[in-house]
């Protein structure tokens, strides 16, 4: 989805001359943008909390640091519009930055020697005593151990890592043609690997010195360790001259299909899943076998994984009540942070706009017949000349085409909503409700608007002007508790918005819509159901949570039918 147009209406120039500093103009706005692309990755932990997707760890891993690089900026741009009051968040950053990291990551096996390991050797106590289990009983005392630092080193001689990541990162259990495509790229990438000659000359002259006898060897390959080890590839008839190419054939196996789905499906990241190879004195038929694993996708392990680092990343901490402005210290995840930036980077800028001193009074505390306060800015045309002396407004004095019809849908007596706990104010009087977190930007013909409605945020933006083409521009993003419930609810907002011919996008719990093109009557339509639509997300969340999409988009449609015939 596109940019809001805010900032094509709200300009710099809107502000009254020298009334706010440039550079803190364009970190207001750089905020905007910079949240929409942090709430976009924060909504990739919800989708991944469904269970619906197992992917590899490396991608959760990476996600992470996207997003604390992301944050950063974000901490940066809230700094420079108020250096003093905001000095202390990014050391706030800093700590939930280490914390999260810490949460992904994850320690590689060692590079270090031994690389091998003789069977004889291999006795009760040693780390490798469990490999005695899987060897033929004929086997005996002959035969060798590859370790797994051999494969690390590997790795890491070949400055593998980052290609292996990076395709890794692509994984998604789901779809088994995407398995397939990744799998011969990762099997592709290895078979290109070296070892330094001393270590290939090493490993010829082990298995040599099995097969002295003239007898050819066998190759157990084997993932995971102790009771966990899985055997994931076989291959007989190995002449000793080629057991490197044997090997590199073993830890190809690591990167089958099946054996994908099997570290995927424990929640494992590549370094956290061991590759161990035996070699032993075997048949003389010539043989070859991977992908003798056959288990099913499983996304169990990675749920409870990813559940354990979600309270440091995108668990929403904050405005579980409504009360005073958000601060650092309040800040117990990178959610969190993100809503510290956009909240505070907001209140800022409206701060500049209302302050006589500098020549404005723009600045409105919009007090609705429904517990909603909305601190609003007037551009030009957006309220009637009567509320000009008045600090606090009301829906009367709203003149802005787009915001009438919004909050016509808002406060529509088909939702009750629940009596504030601060109680009414007497209008013309500013209202004891707190009011930190929703702003209006509204001229005639033009409305952005961002409701902080406890844990759920929604913006709508619209322009309906005669001689250009008018568009809706919505997006939400639910907090609250349960995932599932939260992802619910996106899917019953998709349903009933591309019924109402938006082009929608979502992930997770995050949804951004557009609807553009259309005449204005069809846009104020669909902003009276926009308005609704909030108004129902807000009050009756939970009984929407508990449908599924087509039951919920069913129920708002049997809304919609009565608040036509309830006008205000």
């Amino acid at each position: 989805m596109g940019e809001f147009g805010l900032f094509s209406h709200w300009t710099f120039e809107t502000f009254a001359p020298g009334s706010i500093p440039r550079v803190k103009y364009n970190a207001f706005r750089d905020i905007q943008r910079q949240s929409a692309f942090c709430f976009s990755l924060l909504a990739t932990y919800d989708e991944l909390l469904t269970g619906d997707r197992v992917v590899d760890w490396s991608m959760i891993s990476k996600l992470t640091d996207r997003l604390t690089i992301g944050i950063r900026k974000l901490v940066d741009l809230l700094q420079a519009m108020n250096p003093v009051e905001f000095m202390d968040a990014h050391d706030w950053f800093t700590k939930l930055a280490f914390y999260a990291r810490m949460s992904t990551a994850h320690a590689a096996i060692a590079a270090t020697p031994p690389y091998l390991e003789a069977i004889a050797g291999v006795r009760p106590g040693h780390p490798l005593a469990w490999v005695r289990m899987h060897l033929p009983d004929a086997v005996g005392e002959s035969g060798l151990v590859i370790t797994p630092a051999l494969y690390q080193y590997l790795v890491e001689a070949n400055d593998l890592r980052p290609r292996l990541d990076a395709l890794l990162r692509q994984l998604d259990l789901s779809d088994e043609a995407l398995v397939e495509a990744v799998s011969e790229k990762l099997v592709s990438m290895l078979l290109s690997a070296r070892l330094p000659e001393r270590l290939c000359a090493e490993l010829e002259i082990e298995a040599t010195e099995l097969t002295t006898g003239g007898e050819l060897l066998d190759v157990l390959v084997l993932v995971g360790s102790g009771e966990d080890a899985v055997l994931i590839g076989r291959q007989s008839g190995v002449r000793a001259a080629d057991f490197f190419t044997a090997w590199i054939g073993a830890v190809c196996c690591k990167f089958s299909p099946s054996s994908l789905t099997l570290r995927l499906g424990l929640g494992l990241a590549d370094e956290e899943h061991p590759l161990t190879v035996l070699v032993y004195p075997g048949g003389k038929d010539a043989a070859k076998a991977c992908d003798l694993w056959r288990g099913k996708p499983d996304a169990g392990a990675l749920l409870r994984r990813v559940g354990q680092i979600v309270p440091r990343i995108s668990q929403l901490h904050v405005f579980r009540a409504q009360g005073e402005a958000l601060r650092p210290e309040q800040c117990r995840s990178l959610h969190d942070l993100v809503c510290l930036c956009l909240e505070r980077g907001l209140s800022q800028i409206f701060a500049f706009a209302g302050e006589p001193a500098r020549g404005l009074s723009g600045i409105k505390q919009m007090r609705l017949e429904i517990p909603v306060v909305i601190n609003s800015f007037n551009l030009g045309g957006g309220l009637f000349p009567t509320a000009a002396e008045r600090a606090v407004i009301s829906m009367e004095d709203v003149r802005s085409i787009p915001a009438w019809s919004f909050l016509m849908g808002l406060v529509n007596p088909v939702v009750t909503w629940p009596v504030s706990e601060h109680g009414e104010a007497p209008h013309g009087e500013a209202s004891a409700m707190p009011h930190y977190s929703s702003y209006a930007v509204l001229a005639q013909c033009f409305m952005h608007c961002t409701l902080r409605l406890e844990q759920n945020l929604y913006v709508v933006e619209c322009r309906c002007e005669d001689e250009t083409p008018g568009y809706i521009q919505f997006r939400c993003m639910f907090g609250g508790p349960g995932a599932r419930e939260r992802v619910r609810l996106v899917e019953t907002v998709r349903a009933i918005l591309e019924a109402e011919g938006f082009a929608v996008d979502s992930r997770g719990n995050y949804l951004t819509a557009m609807r553009s093109g259309v005449e204005d009557v069809f846009i104020q339509r669909n902003l009276v159901g926009l308005g609704l639509l909030v108004a129902w997300l807000q009050v009756r969340g939970a009984d929407a949570a508990a449908m599924d999409a087509g039951e919920g988009a069913a129920a708002f449609r049997r809304l919609v039918v009565e608040a036509r015939s309830n006008p205000l």
